[in-house]
């Protein structure tokens, strides 16, 4: 079985050096959550293959990024 966990932004030694001024820490996933959605894929029945697990704070909101960033588009 392979299954993708594709987490969100979570609180971890990567996200610690982020500046704490332009990043709500309530919005970061703990590393707890995503061990338990790991746990959830390993623990399934033999024959469900759970494809791909998307992992977001549910205080998220969908229109504004937790870590700022500029995209730029190729010209």
């Amino acid at each position: 079985k392979v299954t993708s966990i594709l987490p969100g932004v979570t609180d971890t030694a990567l996200t610690g050096s982020l500046d704490k001024a332009t990043i709500e820490p309530s919005r970061l996933m703990t590393t707890e959550a995503i061990e338990k959605a790991v746990l959830f894929a390993l623990t399934v029945p033999a024959n469900v293959c759970p494809l791909e697990i998307s992992v977001i704070n549910q205080q998220t909101p969908w229109k504004v990024p937790i870590i700022p960033y500029q995209q730029q588009h190729p010209k």
